[in-house]
């Protein structure tokens, strides 16, 4: 019931946010077609070259308003403003290729926030969920390298969680203020600390920070329904709970994965991948992120490999989120054409619950 709230406050910050359309994206190029007047130009640039070819036997008559004609054209001319050359390089507020046009200020016209979150939402989760059915993703350099030692790792911290949940002394005043202190990775404070960031971003038409809390939101969103479901999956008892049975695993509780260390590492990673040239924002984005794993291990909310999956999804999230939406005209870190992206993907196997990507 407590994540179902906690989810309903994020719903409720993004539904705040659907009444600002989202335009973060920069587009390429635009070359606007040529205009009624673009042809009147052209055909009075050619004009000259008709009369050269006319008839050198005309009247007096005929001569004079030909003369006429070729000054008033060419006073027409010069008071009529030159259209940039094809060579001259988009302003920024340029439309850009396959944007609907409005005829008004032609300038293209946004989408709304809800039809873009959505979609890319939407196509994130079909490629998440659909993972473990592909054969592909366990097997390869990348499952060597990376999920069989995440699969050790988190199989070790498993077995020794109910060692691990003593190393601190679990007084009173030590679970109050960890329990305070972890609020900070509560998904209703990162949901509205992004959709700020995105207001500031549009408010000041800084396509970057829009960008950033875009991402950020919808970084958090697929964290967040990830960890819902899991917890469901598993069922895992927090250490707080009475007569805690084995490993936790499938008695009625909502500990595994730890969803504010997903949502937390989720935000920090689009935040650390977008902001790369500042070195002083990743330090400050996975800082606050581990400040918020240690907060829910000290309020014995979690254990301590519930902390270290939802980390290690969380940055996996943030980061797929990044290389699949981050628009490469923006400042970031680069994202290189031709190169397959970070998929995470979850299933539970014979090993027990597990996360497998591929690069």
């Amino acid at each position: 019931m407590r994540q179902l709230k906690l989810a309903l406050s994020v719903s409720l910050v993004m539904a705040w946010l659907c009444v600002n359309p989202h335009s973060s994206r920069a587009q390429a190029g635009y070359s606007p077609q040529s205009s009624g007047e673009d042809v009147t130009e052209q055909a009075s640039q050619v004009a000259p070259d008709d009369y050269a070819a006319a008839p050198a036997a005309t009247s007096p008559v005929a001569a004079t308003e030909t003369s006429s004609s070729d000054a008033k054209s060419q006073a027409e001319l010069q008071a009529k403003p030159q259209a940039p050359a094809a060579s001259d390089k988009t302003s920024p507020d340029s439309p850009s290729v396959g944007s609907p046009i409005d005829p008004s200020t032609g300038k293209p016209l946004d989408r709304p926030f809800f039809h873009n979150f959505m979609s890319e939402f939407l196509h994130d989760q079909y490629h998440m969920w659909r993972g473990p059915f592909h054969t592909s993703n366990y097997n390869g350099r990348t499952m060597r390298k990376y999920g069989i030692p995440f699969l050790l790792i988190s199989a070790g911290l498993i077995a020794s969680d109910r060692s691990t949940a003593r190393w601190l002394p679990n007084t009173s005043d030590q679970v109050i203020w960890s329990g305070r202190v972890s609020q900070i990775g509560a998904p209703y404070t990162l949901a509205g600390f992004a959709g700020v960031y995105y207001g500031i971003g549009r408010a000041t038409n800084n396509a970057h920070a829009s960008e950033t809390g875009f991402l950020a939101l919808e970084a958090l969103g697929d964290s967040q329904l990830i960890a819902l479901v899991l917890k469901e999956v598993t069922q895992r008892q927090r250490p707080s709970a009475p007569n805690v049975r084995g490993t936790g695993f499938w008695n009625g509780g909502s500990s595994f994965p730890s969803g504010h260390a997903l949502g937390s590492f989720a935000v920090a990673s689009v935040f650390a991948y977008e902001y790369r040239q500042h070195l002083a924002v990743p330090i400050v984005a996975y800082s606050l992120a581990t400040i918020v794993d240690l907060s829910r291990f000290g309020a014995r909310a979690h254990w301590y490999s519930d902390v270290f999956v939802g980390s290690s999804m969380g940055f996996l999230i943030g980061r797929y989120v990044y290389k699949n939406h981050h628009d490469p005209d923006l400042p970031g870190s680069p994202v290189p054409k031709g190169i397959s992206k970070l998929k995470p993907t979850f299933g539970a196997g014979q090993q027990g619950v597990g996360l497998y990507w591929k690069l």
